[in-house]
């Protein structure tokens, strides 16, 4: 079953090709796979088939995505599929015995498209009969591992006894060896079935008629190749860096093929591409320069526990294709306006951050600078940046997710490998590849058809303001949206630039939904708030929209009747945000405390409803308990709107008659407020010691 699985993801590797991400590329037509197409082929893969093609029909000939001989060569990998590995001396100690089964893969998470490398050929030259027989390979203690079989190194028992020695949970280590195991028997089974599968075509192509070999691969890794793979070294190459045990198991256990890189740099030249010098691979301490030391302690300046930290939450950084993508995302970020000091003071979305593809958030930064949008490339970074633009960058810009083996057990349990099913297999398969695709394609449409209404029916020609309160606008509802903007204009009277100023001042209005939207504007009508003072109470106060009728409005009016007003829809035009403020905790306690201080209560309120706006504690109280404490001044027949509308040297000056330019009211609103707060009063002398 596990083969089956890592040949469905090739499949998949191999469909890539066509329905990937860079582009629709139509695919080649592949026959219908069945019983009688099968028949009709098996001249193929028989011994004694005749050839009643011509030389320009064998020329053409392709295979078939799955036939008889595919499957054949998958049964017989099942078959030879187990590797124990014993080691002869200490047999019988714990730790020492170790033994490299096929692993039960059933949570653990290896990415689908991993490159390829020269396997070798696991029970190469055995008969058919030893190949279904687990192979034993015994391990001389005495003998280096270099001379020992290279996969053997990569046993999950031993990865995790050496994770162990570094201080990990055995719990954790076990896991994180048996990932490990599984992503290198998977490497080596798909480069085994790659194999096969070119062999395959070229005969197809050809025309040859002699059966393939089922063991696949003939050739065996070379030594100097399996001189590479060392995972002692790569261990010790991290724990030189100053990463711990469970830095490094965190490591493996989301990023395993880590484990199977060139641990030291070294200076060949065959590492070198012959036609323009650009380097093939890249060893785990130059990752670790790139990555660790260069990007996240010196360009962001982290600290080395918040660099590690970052490390064991971000798969692939450590590999030479992530630890360069990050690189340019940084790079790209600091081009777009944001410093490294703000991309570093939000650790916990620097790892998401850096595993996104450069070049689909530069595919983003087109089209916010693009003509439509006008954002400004300096406003685009730290828009982007924000803790509020996630949606929008998994949306357009997801980091690449890891697949579990465990997708592939739908397609086993529909036992889609079945001759007559070959068009359901492809369906699947392509369904799966292109999703991500897809879904990036569907949300730049929906975003593009948002901004076109929201340019068309609102006038609105900057989104910045949009975007910076609210990142995730562009994935509304188009069709309210529409809804929104021609109710306001046609039905309320609003202008195209009185709805432009009202969503970029509060971008939430594009949430509420246009019935509810009625609701509120009827409510208003009723407590006959003028019709032609809506357009500009709406414009100024579009938060208003948003209220609740019965959990915000209706309460709030019944709190003014009862206090004498009688013209609500008068006193709610002047001071339309009355609406949304709470009877309980602002109303109520203001007028009380007016009923106080105050001989006309009534008169002052509703000859200055903006009262009710000005803070308790810090402005009202404060400036009334200054006239009547410190000025000896009659406060009861003082007027509400001269206390409160000016400001604090204005008020000292012309209220309370101050002739030292307000530096006494100044000193006494200091000392009111270190009573009240003394948090405040430690600043302020902490502040005084600095000066």
């Amino acid at each position: 079953m596990d083969t089956i699985k890592i040949a469905i993801a090739l499949i998949a590797f191999r469909l890539d090709g066509a329905w990937g991400f860079h582009g629709a590329i139509n695919p080649r037509k592949l026959p219908s796979l069945t019983i009688g197409r099968v028949a009709s082929t098996a001249w193929a893969t028989s011994n004694d088939g005749l050839d009643y093609a011509t030389n320009e029909q064998r020329q053409r000939a392709k295979a078939p995505l799955v036939d008889s001989t595919l499957l054949r060569f998958l049964s017989s990998q099942k078959k030879s599929d187990a590797v124990q590995l014993k080691d002869q001396k200490d047999r019988s100690s714990a730790g020492r015995s170790l033994s490299l089964d096929t692993p039960n893969r059933t949570s653990e998470a290896v990415e689908v498209d991993l490159p390829t490398f020269a396997a070798e050929n696991i029970g190469e030259g055995e008969t058919e009969a030893q190949a279904a027989a687990p192979l034993t390979i015994d391990l001389p203690s005495d003998k280096p591992l270099d001379s020992q079989s290279w996969l053997s190194q990569y046993n999950a028992q031993r990865v995790a006894l050496k994770l162990q020695t570094l201080g990990v949970d055995s719990e954790v280590s076990i896991k994180a060896g048996k990932i490990v195991q599984d992503c290198v028997l998977a490497r080596v089974t798909r480069q085994r079935i790659r194999k096969f599968l070119q062999e395959r075509d070229a005969l197809w192509e050809s025309g040859y008629t002699v059966p393939l070999d089922r063991k696949g691969l003939k050739e065996g890794i070379s030594p100097a190749a399996a001189s590479s793979f060392d995972i002692d070294g790569v261990i010790a190459v991290m724990t030189e860096y100053g990463l711990t045990g469970n830095d490094v198991a965190a490591v493996f256990s989301h990023t395993p093929n880590v484990a199977m890189m060139r641990a030291r740099r070294t200076e060949s030249k065959a590492q070198m591409d012959n036609a323009d010098g650009e380097r093939k691979s890249f060893a785990l301490e130059e990752t670790l320069d790139r990555a660790f030391v260069g990007l996240l302690g010196e360009t962001l300046k982290l600290r080395r526990y918040d660099a590690r930290k970052v490390l064991r939450s971000s798969p692939g950084l450590l590999t030479a294709k992530g630890s360069a993508s990050a690189v340019q995302v940084v790079d790209l970020m600091v081009s777009l306006g944001s410093s490294t000091n703000s991309i570093a003071r939000d650790k916990s979305s620097i790892p998401t951050l850096l595993c996104r593809s450069p070049a689909l958030i530069f595919r983003l930064v087109a089209f916010l600078s693009s003509a439509q949008l006008k954002v400004p490339l300096s406003a685009i970074g730290p828009i982007l940046r924000r803790k509020q633009s996630a949606e929008l960058l998994d949306a357009v810009a997801p980091v690449k997710r890891m697949v579990t083996l465990d997708a592939y057990d739908d397609i086993a349990s529909k036992k889609l490998f079945s001759l007559d099913t070959g068009s359901e297999i492809l369906g699947y398969l392509k369904a799966d590849i292109t999703l991500r695709q897809q879904k990036i394609e569907e949300n730049y449409r929906s975003m593009e058809a948002v901004a076109n209404v929201l340019r068309r029916s609102a006038g609105i020609r900057d989104f910045r303001k949009i975007l910076t309160s609210h990142p995730n606008a562009f994935f509304l509802n188009v069709t309210n949206i529409h809804l929104l903007t021609h109710y306001l204009r046609e039905d309320v009277g609003m202008t195209k630039d009185d709805i432009s100023k009202a969503i970029q001042s509060f971008p939430n209005l594009l949430e509420q939904d246009v019935s509810k939207v009625k609701d509120v504007v009827e409510f208003l009508l009723y407590l006959e708030v003028d019709e032609y003072d809506l357009p500009s109470i709406l414009r100024s106060f579009p938060a208003t929209l948003l209220l609740d009728i019965e959990e915000n409005m209706v309460p709030v009016v019944s709190f003014l009747r009862d206090i004498g007003v009688r013209n609500v829809g008068r006193f709610v035009a002047r001071l339309p945000p009355v609406l949304g403020y709470s009877v309980e905790n602002d109303l109520k306690p203001k007028w009380d405390f007016l009923r106080e201080v105050c001989q006309f209560d009534y008169f002052e309120v509703v000859r200055f409803p903006a009262y009710f706006s000005y803070p308790l504690e810090r402005v009202i109280k404060m400036r009334y308990e200054y006239l009547r404490d410190c000025k000896g001044i009659p406060i009861r027949l003082a007027r509400v709107d001269d206390v409160l509308r000016f400001g604090d040297r204005d008020f000292a000056t012309e209220i309370a008659l101050d002739i030292d330019n307000g530096a006494a009211f100044k000193n006494y609103v200091e000392e009111r407020n270190c009573k009240l707060h003394p948090s405040i009063q430690t600043r302020h002398k902490q502040r005084k010691r600095k000066q």
